[in-house]
């Protein structure tokens, strides 16, 4: 016969055992609850009373509102939160139960409106899901997306590809020739130098430095050597001067323009709990800004939202000066679901909310490019 101490082991597991699966019912019906109100929110549209304008979406990949205080507490306030127009909170949470969101997800959300779990790019289960880039194409605008790292990254994919997996990187460069996007800048040119006559054939010409993208005529595939902070043009151009090379090549286009800006790399610096690199990399997302609202001001009838996908590193920051910052900072090494900000520029018809979801930001971004 089993012992008393025995059964009570056993009825201990049991009940721990069942207090797990009610976890997981009770989280799965919220995360399913989240999704579908958001998925059924207005038919996916977003009531929006102005005209059509160019929309420059600017993303920090992994900066949360810490990264922002500390990169102020590292070089004095930054332009994008001392000029915006309006600003607020972003809510981040993919279909995903179990933990924060990937930037696949992250960027389908920014990029479509809608919900998908993370690792998938600009679909869920098969079913395709259009971009805002889509949308600009079908209007007849010119479309451009910019990353620091390769545009086979998450997020630029996100923006201009459809994968049931954020790895294929050969399917999301298909889908890219393939989409008729006027305009891409990254880096990793190691990885796009051997394909060169690939996308040549797809009708891009083939640029490994700023002044080749510059002097290119029609659809222009730029693959840079690097895009660092403070970049010095050639094939390591800063963020800013690609931001300023898009645009003038995009405003072009009489019908209007979309361009996709990423900085990739705030995200990969705190996965390294690199807070110095982080912070260097916020700043060159804020010289980008601060050229894109300038060719804004001066295009007029543009729309400029700078934000991030998800938050990295899980950043604490308790108002530490500039010689107190240093990476144990950091609680983690991957993403938090801590909500994000977002900032607005531009002279816009619409009612913000304090705290919106990340697909509200895609979805009015939607009615905007279609008015």
């Amino acid at each position: 016969m089993e012992s008393g101490r025995k059964k009570a082991v056993k009825i201990t597991a049991l009940v721990l055992v069942a207090v797990v699966i009610a976890a997981v019912v009770v989280l799965s019906g919220l995360a399913i609850a989240r999704v579908v109100e958001i998925d059924n929110a207005e038919n996916y549209a977003i009531e929006y009373g102005g005209g059509r304008m160019n929309v420059i979406f600017m993303i920090g990949d992994g900066m949360g509102f810490n990264h922002v205080a500390a990169a102020e507490a590292e070089y004095g306030e930054l332009f994008f939160t001392g000029n915006a127009d309006v600003s607020g909170e972003v809510t981040t949470f993919s279909r995903n139960v179990f933990g924060p969101t990937d930037s696949a997800a992250a960027a389908t959300a920014l990029a479509t409106g809608r919900k998908t779990g993370n690792g998938q790019i600009g679909q869920y289960n098969g079913k395709e899901f259009v971009s805002l880039s889509e949308t600009a194409s079908d209007e007849g605008m010119a479309v451009g997306i910019i990353a620091t790292e390769g545009v086979d990254g998450a997020t630029p994919a996100g923006f201009s590809a459809h994968t049931s997996s954020r790895n294929d990187i050969d399917g999301i460069l298909e889908d890219q020739l393939a989409s008729g996007i006027d305009l891409f800048f990254g880096s990793n040119a190691e990885r796009y130098v051997p394909l060169k006559d690939k996308i040549e054939g797809a009708g891009y010409a083939f640029a490994q430095d700023l002044s080749q993208a510059q002097a290119a005529e029609g659809k222009v595939f730029a693959a840079f050597e690097e895009v660092p902070p403070g970049g010095s043009g050639g094939t390591k151009p800063s963020l800013a001067s690609l931001t300023a090379a898009a645009i003038e090549k995009l405003s072009a286009d009489e019908d209007g323009f979309f361009l996709m800006v990423e900085e990739s790399h705030i995200d990969k610096c705190s996965h390294s709990n690199d807070l110095a690199g982080a912070l260097e990399h916020v700043k060159a997302y804020d010289e980008a800004v601060r050229t894109a609202v300038e060719y804004a001001e001066r295009i007029g009838n543009t729309l400029v939202i700078v934000t991030a996908d998800h938050e990295t590193g899980g950043l604490q920051y308790n108002g530490e000066t500039a010689d107190m910052l240093n990476d144990g900072m950091y609680t983690r090494d991957s993403h938090s679901s801590a909500n994000v900000p977002y900032f607005v520029f531009g002279d816009i018809d619409y009612e913000f909310a304090d705290v919106m979801d990340n697909t509200w930001l895609s979805r009015l971004c939607r009615a905007v490019l279609s008015a």
